[in-house]
């Protein structure tokens, strides 16, 4: 078996397109196609549905990646190995991120890795919580940050890092009175939530459930998919949301915002978890990302 096959069909696999898969491998479309016809022949199964545009894989397509993926991760950690060995740690590291590790955590990290390992390159992928955990799943990605957790087995999730959920409103002159708010007074005013699969919004929906409380109690007035787009709905007067500490700071020292505590709620607290694949060995580069990680949280 040719294992350049295998990275074809991996990439088709995670497309879900053999033309994206054309595009990212730089290679014609009929190309890509006659590949996976030669696996196709070798293995006498069908890989691929071919719907349109989209390739979906069959049971047997889906085994094939479980197996090829873990052949392509034994071949890079080979290499990387061997490369270690005459000490030339180079290469490319995948990882995938939730937004708040991902652009206020991880970017110091990376500064440290690439003044440590120059020839390593990290591609940092920013994703929600729940498209984390499945890219570590599926193998996407070989090492996760994510903003919450869950009990999939095959996972690992270590505690890296905290932070806290505040409440933040519009700088505004209607806002200006407000020194403090009951618990209950969060359920009366407008309320800007991320989007399903946010890890902020599982931190919130935990909390809420504490008090006996749900989501849909508040008075969500607009879904955004982003950090970014909470802050700027916030600044904007739309409503007041519940944001990552860590996301705010140079918005609360400029007076952009402001922050208003919360009465009769323990703080908003939440934890960021590394995640791995426990069915997978990290290669020499992974072990040393995550080795500057752990140094950092010591």
């Amino acid at each position: 078996m040719d294992l350049r096959l295998f990275e074809i069909f991996c990439v088709v696999y995670e497309q879900r397109s053999f033309s994206r898969a054309a595009e990212k491998l730089y290679l014609a479309q009929p190309t890509i196609s006659q590949h996976i016809k030669t696996l196709e022949d070798y293995f006498g199964a069908k890989l691929f549905d071919r719907m349109g545009r989209q390739a979906t894989p069959t049971r047997a397509g889906e085994l094939l990646f479980r197996s090829g993926r873990g052949i392509l991760d034994i071949k890079k950690s080979t290499i990387v190995a061997m490369r270690t060995l005459s000490d030339r740690l180079e290469g490319e590291l995948v990882i995938g991120a939730s937004s708040i590790p991902g652009e206020y955590l991880l970017p110091s990290v990376i500064s440290q890795v690439n003044r440590r390992f120059p020839a390593l390159k990290v591609i940092e992928r920013i994703l929600d919580t729940a498209a984390v955990i499945e890219a570590v799943r599926e193998g996407g990605v070989e090492l996760g940050f994510s903003g919450g957790r869950n009990d999939e087995s095959g996972l690992e999730f270590q505690r890296f890092a905290g932070d806290e959920l505040i409440l933040i409103a519009p700088n505004t002159d209607a806002w200006a009175s407000v020194g403090r708010l009951q618990s209950g007074d969060i359920f009366k005013y407008p309320f800007i939530i991320r989007e399903l699969g946010s890890g902020t919004r599982q931190a919130i929906e935990k909390k809420l459930s504490g008090i006996k409380k749900k989501l849909s109690d508040l008075n969500i007035v607009a879904e955004v998919g982003s950090t970014t787009a909470l802050k700027e709905s916030v600044k904007t007067g739309i409503g007041i949301a519940l944001i990552s500490s860590l996301a705010v700071k140079n918005e609360l020292n400029c007076g952009l915002i402001r922050t208003i505590p919360i009465m009769g709620i323990k703080r908003w607290t939440r934890d960021f978890f590394i995640v791995r694949d426990k069915r997978r060995s990290a290669s020499p580069l992974c072990q040393a990302f995550l080795n500057v990680v752990l140094e950092n949280t010591k």
